[in-house]
């Protein structure tokens, strides 16, 4: 079973605009739809993809496989030589939110750049990357894990919703 954080990232557009939200769901089950599990579906062929671990045939359908392959083609294209490609790692922004963590789909480091990219399946609502809680709160987590090794002087949020051919970059 998968941690989740009470103050996750996943949630911080909830919990940021309405604190409330957090004692009123506490103690309910933990639920999922079939909407979730196809983007954690998505996002297991992604990882699989992007770490060239073994994809077993017939696991995912063609739709799935090219929509996620477009996500992996972005992230390709965004590393330089020399980056430093994390995917599914787990970031600690606790320095900011209490108790605060989550898992980034991807963090690209170069020289003097943090990037975070999203993998967004959902195909009802585009999602954007200014402002965006949970991006920015995967980049401090990545600040604070990796902060040290570098003078970091530019953040970069993407998101890629390969089902709505939309991506968003904000610096």
């Amino acid at each position: 079973m998968t941690a989740h954080a009470k103050l996750s990232a996943s949630g911080a557009h909830r919990w940021m605009a309405c604190p409330g939200s957090v004692n009123a769901e506490a103690g309910l089950p933990d639920q999922s739809s079939s909407f979730a599990q196809e983007g954690t579906k998505a996002h297991d062929l992604m990882e699989r993809m992007l770490t060239k671990k073994h994809i077993r045939v017939g696991a995912y359908d063609l739709e799935m496989w090219e929509h996620v392959e477009s996500y992996v083609s972005y992230v390709r294209g965004q590393k330089k030589p020399g980056d430093a490609l994390f995917i599914e790692h787990r970031v600690d922004f606790s320095e900011w939110v209490p108790d605060g963590f989550g898992t980034a789909d991807t963090i690209l480091l170069g020289d003097d750049r943090i990037q975070i990219v999203d993998l967004k399946y959902g195909k009802g609502v585009k999602v954007y990357a200014e402002h965006n809680p949970q991006a920015m709160l995967y980049a401090l987590g990545a600040y604070a894990d990796f902060g040290f090794i570098s003078n970091f002087k530019t953040v970069r949020m993407s998101i890629v919703q390969p089902r709505l051919d939309h991506i968003d970059e904000w610096e």
